[in-house]
């Protein structure tokens, strides 16, 4: 599967007329694949505010589609320019907690991707135990909190617990 996802990518991008230096292939769940290009031509794969990153990863995904007759999630990563843009992301959602944890007030987020929120309820629940994360509303409204639990005291009246 690997390799026949390799070798559609590579046809996509020769299409495409984009000189590709090197196509990485991994699996990273079941159905879930992580492609990585090297190219210098970047810029144009990326676009403004990576337009053409989601728009080319959604024409790869249903050409494998239809090659491999098989629904699968594919991520593309283009010369670490998801890394860069993760790194930022979590940059931003540390300056979030630090509000949290200051004020013990909830902090609505963004609008983020089905994607961005996964990767941030498991970066805050890996961070920080007294801190929690919550969607709240449905589709193109779909929210992400973060929010702080309050430590509350409970006394064991008939000292059943001692």
């Amino acid at each position: 599967m690997l390799e026949k996802i390799k070798k559609i990518t590579e046809e996509f991008f020769s299409k495409l007329k984009v000189e590709v230096d090197n196509i990485e292939v991994k699996q990273e769940d079941e159905n879930i694949f992580f492609i990585k290009l090297e190219t210098n031509e970047s810029h144009f794969l990326i676009w403004t505010h990576w337009k053409n990153l989601d728009v080319i990863t959604n024409i790869l995904k249903l050409i494998l589609l239809k090659n491999l007759w098989e629904n699968i999630v594919i991520h593309l990563e283009v010369n670490d320019y998801l890394e860069s843009k993760d790194k930022k992301l979590f940059r931003f959602i540390e300056s979030k907690i630090r509000i949290v944890e200051k004020t013990g007030k909830d902090v609505r987020l963004p609008f983020l991707t089905a994607y961005e929120r996964k990767k941030v309820h498991s970066f805050v629940s890996d961070l920080n135990n007294d801190l929690f994360t919550k969607s709240e509303w449905e589709w193109k409204n779909r929210r992400l909190f973060i929010w702080k639990e309050e430590k509350k005291l409970t006394i064991d009246i008939d000292w059943s617990d001692i």
